[in-house]
């Protein structure tokens, strides 16, 4: 069953609209909304929830259904590790939109309970407590569920894999990127947990308290924070530097004490966690693209009448863009604290940026063809020229 319309040209045009309409939500919540955001108690009404009227209309409508008393109750437990802040914060964004649409579609017979900030257990506790159903849903990074579950995922933490926002958003697209498509089915089949969605959360880039990164051989000897993701360490082997793996909640700190001389993360995050304050030079390479992926259990999900599978997925597609224009919004006014805060902003030229590109790009497809295979990495770099070469024709229309 389609859930978005019967033809791609529809669902690509109602994209837009949405996309449009959710800058336009979220760009009046910043406009007009006061105060800090109260963080919810599981089972209660988050302190920003959108009033009536800010919703963003879906492509293909689905209809309420009835009203709460005229079925099963079900209850969706929905656990993400950022703090709750919508206005500073996507995936708590994502998470407003995502239970208030649920909630309405479903006629009140789903209800919806937030879990931020690690209440539940952080990003790899998560979803191993949605491949058992302890939890129904929950927010991380798609190199989690590839460490933890499918490696197959790693394909998407690729160097210099997408152009913008809006290719990687389309190649990672679960329902109309058929490999994406396939990738899922393999996924619910293997573990019982399904991607609802696999979406971009912005480029990443570099920063170090040493020197000025204009180079590859910048990075040689620099020990780098990364992420437990196989692709972001060998990109920094590739470079020579030596990737730390250390959690996130430990970076300010080993940061502050010099544990390692530098990261790579967002402009988002970089200035949130206030990496400014420990962090000199921040080179702006976009050497890949940051994926987030949320994760619903596959049993809990098709145990729902179908009409409650279509809300779910609906919700869903909603918050999504919510959580695209959050994201580049946030991404923006980010870059331009981050040089109000006095940190040395470099953008390498062309011929710099490429520099980075053959450096890493070879080291970490051989890395990923000897994982992987051959076969898979050929078939899913082709999807990524393919949507790329379709973007460019609808710019040139």
């Amino acid at each position: 069953m389609h859930l978005y319309g019967e033809k791609k040209e529809k669902y690509m045009k109602g994209k837009r609209l949405i996309v449009t309409a959710a800058i336009l939500l979220i760009t009046s919540m910043f406009l007009f909304a006061g105060g800090d955001a109260e963080i919810p108690q599981a089972g209660t009404e988050p302190a920003a929830s959108t009033a009536p009227g800010t919703t963003v209309a879906p492509v293909a409508p689905v209809a309420p259904v009835a009203p709460e008393d005229a079925g099963e109750q079900y209850t969706l437990k929905f656990s993400w590790a950022d703090p709750f802040d919508p206005l500073k914060q996507s995936t708590s964004a994502y998470a407003v939109v995502f239970k208030q649409e649920l909630e309405r579609l479903s006629g009140g017979r789903i209800k919806v309970e937030l879990y931020p900030a690690g209440q539940l257990g952080d990003q790899r506790s998560s979803t191993e407590q949605v491949a058992r159903g302890t939890i129904e849903m929950t927010n991380i990074s798609s190199g989690v569920l590839a460490s933890l579950y499918f490696p197959k995922l790693e394909i998407v933490d690729m160097p210099f894999l997408f152009t913008s926002r809006e290719h990687a958003a389309r190649v990672l697209d679960v329902v109309n990127n058929p490999i994406m498509t396939e990738m899922n089915k393999e996924l619910i089949a293997e573990t019982g947990i399904r991607l609802l969605n696999v979406v971009p959360f912005g480029p990443r880039h570099i920063t170090n308290n040493v020197r000025r990164i204009k180079s590859p051989e910048d990075v040689e000897g620099l020990r780098i924070r990364t992420m437990e993701i196989t692709p972001h360490m060998k990109l920094i082997e590739a470079m020579g530097g030596n990737p730390v793996p250390i959690p996130f909640l430990e970076l300010y700190t080993s940061l502050q004490t010099n544990v390692v001389d530098g990261e790579e993360n967002t402009f988002q995050n970089i200035s949130a966690q206030n990496f400014f304050e420990v962090q000199d030079y921040l080179t702006v390479t976009n050497h890949v693209m940051g994926v987030g992926a949320t994760l619903i259990n596959e049993k809990w999900f098709r145990g729902l009448p179908q009409e409650l599978q279509a809300a779910v997925v609906e919700a869903d597609y909603v918050a999504q863009m919510v959580y695209n224009g959050v994201a580049q919004i946030l991404d923006a006014m980010a870059a331009d604290t981050l040089v109000e805060k006095g940190m040395d902003v470099y953008y390498p030229t062309p011929a710099e940026y490429k520099k980075f590109q053959d450096a890493t790009i070879p080291f970490v497809r051989e890395y990923m063809v000897g994982v992987l295979g051959e076969e898979f990495v050929a078939d899913f770099l082709d999807s990524v020229e393919t949507i790329k070469a379709e973007i460019q024709a609808e710019v040139n229309q």
